[in-house]
């Protein structure tokens, strides 16, 4: 216990000798914690409200009644004969059937402005389709008499029955927040067969989050429509289409499916409608799909679920009743339960990374500072464990003040958000004790790992050392050593990516476990080396740049070699990842945007397409440049597989797209100017006007392992009785592929796809039972007019098909009021895809950002000990005539020199990191675009780096100016004391 004494007197002496030292140290470590606050605060917030959210979500009903999963029950309707029983059981007080469907939603005020966002530019007020995800409220039909939920503003839906003219709606809160819209404003509601206009009465409250398992299974949504610009006017009745005699003796054709739902459960952002409006909107009688049920007064919720359970599975499709706890269960698998505690440890082990580094630097220039007192006390009575724990009660002193200060510092933030700005933090603002331990495990697990080397070298001091000026610098050689080790472990990650031959999880478990580190340790290793090197190299450069002399600049970095490892390596925390980030995500990118394969558009006449006569007027649009218009065939079939599912299939459908082979493909002027991978253009056109061949894309066939003359077998949805078979005849490359199919609407029948298929159009046509009109044509344009007037005019052609029927499986027979021309030019889906890409990558740097902010503050601490060490020097530099303005400039190559040594240690991980994680994606089942590619984002690096320039410089400000303001005796007594 005396021994503890002493050790605790030695440590508050020596931080209340060094006051500013402790303070940064102090202030980075609360900064890296308060960071881990603020992202646990979001996890912590939706686990203290599973209750409140659970029964917020039920609203005044007690159980929920939805089917029991699988691919049939998604579009499946409920029993009418459960719906009678469930109503004539006594515990119940009222059965609410609700159908959804998709539709897209838009404001009438800002009809024509479509949205600057992502998917408001490729989406906007079109009919959804079925590779977007659904980011419209879903359109709810109900015949309830009051609303699920409480109203925030207005009423609930009349129960007079509506009519075109006098049409209602009420909004869910947020989507009436995200939509612009106000209790008496109007809305248009748009699907794949009419746009209706209504006008909303109210907004109503609803639940924050769905539970998990809301959403319906990916492969069995139905692709939809895009839309033209001229909606139907208030007064019309748009229902008079049926009346048209002309209309009503046409056959019904097999069509599109069209977009589902996508949840089986009731929508949390929603638009709600009477049942006879979403009728209309639809073009078909919409059947119950989720059945809400309020129970009287007395009767036991659990009780009465139980009763029903073996009733509701004996039926088909199966159905399942969902309660509170059903509901509680699900928010706490939700993903953005998993995705919030995902970003949780995310932000624990950058923060104790970061903190490592922070502590270690500070330890390390307290013991080359201190050499002569350790011996001292080594000779006076100290062993070599005691010496060691005055190190790591230093260390434990920094993390404990981190800790306690993170955490109050995070709950101070947090309060003043939450009262500043309650709309950003929709589930509220929370401390607990997930944040608590997660921020000591950052803090505490950083001062362990950042005591180890301080303690070693303080260890190794002697008795005799007391007698001697301590040392400033290790060994000569064992940077060198290093520099090769570090070499050597940067390595592994390359070789265990791209030479090694190994089955995908092994390959997965080995960057996770080894390779990786071995990157970080490797930065590590390699660090010291480049700071001598860059102190060679870029010393002089940047003395002569302000206008010093270049040998003042030697030994800035290197006097203590250790000193600036710890700053090096607490900045490369944050900005090493900030460069992996940037490089790996627009590497990512680069195969996702369309390449100069793509025509500038391509139209689709949606659901039923348009005949050959009506076909004649497209090419006559003006800005369409008609000589260059190319029919196309599409169907989305299922492949029937000989055996086993390709590994890295994902999908185990393809986009079909007939067309002409010799004008798409020929020699003289092709269409489509693709790049062949495999065979040539000349026998790959043959072959396909044959109409046996097909093409394929190259990621399609890295994902198969397909190659040329092998079959490739589809099942036509049309015709699921019989095969249709290709051969493979070529391999193209096709970037951009995915993105142009997710938006056009040729994914007619299942949300996701595998690939993409080229084929004779006559065969597709006739094999895939298509009928005898067009819905897609691939077009350019001659630039008379833009883009929304073509659509305008091509819409007035899709229109001539108005009131036509088709069927579809799920629904049966629908009546398209207004058929819709969708143009998805090809600039506007890369200009959508930018972005979004600049969106996400910038939210995937934002913590590494921050981390880089917070450890600017060890540069602060390298530079003020740097100064102290060097008091005397500068004291006899201002005293033989030095100018204060030289003396700050000193200072300030020394920040320039760390930032640099920074930027070229960040540059070779972040590289390195980037490429392999562009490798492991094609084996960890994300990665789907093709051949890998290497892009390096100069114009964001740079400005990291410049970030990084600037802390360093700021950071030094300070010190700078206070040695600058120094008069010169006093740096004389300074220093002397410090000899």
């Amino acid at each position: 216990m005396g021994g503890f004494k002493l050790i605790a007197k030695l440590v508050v002496a020596q931080a209340m000798m060094q006051p500013a030292r402790m303070i940064l140290a102090s202030l980075a470590v609360i900064a890296s914690a308060c960071a881990v606050a603020w992202v646990v605060s979001g996890y912590e917030a939706l686990v203290s409200q599973f209750d409140e959210n659970a029964a917020k979500y039920l609203g005044r009903y007690d159980l929920i009644v939805v089917t029991a999963g699988g691919p049939a029950s998604a579009a499946a309707a409920l029993p009418s004969s459960i719906i009678d029983e469930l109503r004539r059981d006594p515990a119940v007080i009222e059965v609410n059937p609700i159908s959804q469907s998709r539709a897209s939603v838009t404001k009438v005020a800002a009809e024509g402005v479509e949205s600057e966002k992502m998917l408001g530019i490729l989406v906007g007020s079109r009919p959804p389709v079925n590779g977007a995800p659904p980011i419209d409220p879903m359109m709810v039909a109900t015949d309830a008499n009051e609303g699920p939920y409480e109203m925030v503003d207005g009423s609930w839906l009349s129960s007079d029955k509506t009519t075109p003219q006098q049409m209602e709606a009420v909004v869910s809160r947020g989507a009436a927040e995200r939509l612009g819209v106000a209790v008496g404003d109007e809305i248009d509601l748009t699907t794949i067969a009419n746009r209706i206009r209504t006008r909303v009465v109210g907004i109503i409250e609803q639940a924050p989050e769905a539970p998990s398992g809301s959403r319906g299974p990916r492969s069995v949504g139905r692709n939809a429509v895009r839309t033209g610009s001229e909606p139907v006017s208030k007064g019309d009745d748009v229902r008079s289409h049926k009346s048209t005699s002309a209309v009503s003796k046409k056959p019904v054709r097999q069509g599109m499916g069209i977009p589902l739902a996508m949840t089986q459960m009731p929508a949390i952002a929603a638009v709600y409608v009477r049942t006879t409006t979403a009728d209309l909107a639809n073009g078909y009688q919409a059947t119950p799909a989720v059945l809400q049920i309020a129970l009287r007064d007395g009767f036991d919720i659990a009780v009465f679920r139980k009763a029903w359970d073996v009733r509701l599975a004996s039926v088909t499709p199966p159905l399942r009743a969902i309660d509170f706890n059903s509901v509680r269960e699900g928010l706490e698998q939700s993903g953005s339960v998993g995705q919030k505690l995902s970003q949780a440890y995310s932000a624990t082990a950058l923060a104790a990374l970061a903190a490592v580094f922070i502590i270690f630097s500070t330890l390390s220039m307290g013991v080359s500072e201190r050499g002569r007192e350790f011996a001292m006390l080594r000779a006076i009575a100290l062993t070599r464990g005691q010496i060691a724990a005055i190190i790591a009660v230093e260390s434990v002193l920094l993390a404990l003040i981190g800790w306690g200060g993170g955490l109050l510092a995070g709950w101070a933030i947090l309060t003043l958000a939450a009262a500043s700005k309650p709309d950003l933090f929709a589930n509220g603002a929370a401390l607990g004790w997930t944040c608590v331990w997660l921020t000591g495990a950052s803090v505490f697990g950083g001062a362990l790992g950042a005591a180890m080397i301080p303690a070693w070298q303080a260890m190794r001091i002697r008795p005799i050392d007391a007698m001697a000026p301590p040392k400033c610098t290790g060994s000569p050689r064992w940077p060198r050593v290093s520099f090769v080790v570090g070499l050597a472990l940067l390595t592994v990650a390359p070789i265990s990516v791209f030479l090694i031959s190994i089955d995908n999880a092994s390959r997965i478990g080995i960057y996770s476990l080894i390779s990786y580190p071995c990157l970080l340790i490797g930065m590590a290793c390699l660090t010291p080396a480049v700071i001598i090197a860059c102190e060679q190299r870029f010393g002089p450069i940047v003395a002569r740049t302000l206008k010093l002399d270049p040998l003042l600049a030697l030994g800035q970095l290197t006097s203590n070699l250790w000193r600036t490892l710890g700053a090096t390596l607490a900045l490369a925390s944050g900005l090493a990842l900030f460069v992996s980030t940037q490089t790996w995500g627009y590497s990512m990118l680069q195969p996702f945007l369309p390449g100069d394969w793509m025509p500038d558009a391509i139209v689709g006449f949606q659901p039923i397409g348009v005949s050959n006569e009506q076909m004649v007027g497209i090419g006559k649009v003006r800005g369409i440049d008609g000589e260059k218009l190319l029919p196309l065939a599409v169907e989305q079939a299922p492949i029937d597989w000989p055996g086993e599912t390709p590994s890295g299939m994902g999908m185990e459908n393809a986009v079909v797209i007939g067309l002409e082979p010799n004008t798409a493909f020929g020699r003289v002027l092709p269409r489509l100017p693709l790049r062949f991978v495999s065979g040539n253009r000349g026998d790959v056109t043959r072959l396909l006007a044959n109409g046996d061949g097909c093409l394929i894309s190259e990621d399609y066939q890295l994902k198969t392992g397909l190659k040329v003359g092998d079959a490739l077998r589809f099942k036509p949805p049309n015709a699921p009785d019989s095969t249709v078979e290709f051969h493979v005849v070529g391999v193209v490359s096709l970037p951009g592929w995915q993105w142009f199919t997710k938006f056009s609407g040729v994914r007619r029948h299942f949300v996701r796809t595998g690939g993409i298929v080229f084929a004779d159009a006559t065969r597709v046509r006739k094999e895939f039972k298509l009928g005898d009109r067009t819905e897609f044509f691939w077009l350019d344009f001659d630039n008379a007019q833009p883009a929304a007037k073509i659509e305008a005019s091509l819409q007035e052609i899709a229109q001539l098909s108005a009131g036509e029927k088709f069927t579809t499986a799920g629904v049966g027979e629908i009546t398209a009021y207004r058929p819709f021309a969708r143009l998805t030019a090809t600039e506007t889906v890369r200009q959508g895809i930018m972005q979004r890409a600049n969106g996400v990558i910038f939210g995937m740097s934002q913590l590494p950002l921050v981390t880089l902010v917070i450890t600017s503050l060890a540069v602060a601490n390298t530079v003020i000990a740097s100064i102290r060490a060097r008091t005397w020097e500068m004291a006899i530099l201002r005293s033989i005539g030095t100018t204060r303005g030289e003396l700050v400039r000193l200072v300030l190559v020394e920040a320039i020199l760390i930032a640099i040594v920074n930027c070229l240690v960040s540059l070779i991980f972040g590289l390195i990191a980037g490429w392999c994680g562009v490798g492991m994606s094609r084996y960890s089942g994300f990665f789907f675009g093709g051949p890998p590619v290497f892009v390096v984002p100069w114009t964001h690096l740079l400005t990291g780096f410049a970030a990084t320039l600037g802390l360093c410089l700021l950071a030094a400000a300070w010190p700078a100016i206070k040695i600058g303001r120094a008069k010169p005796l006093t740096l004389l007594q300074t220093g002397r004391a410090a000899i």
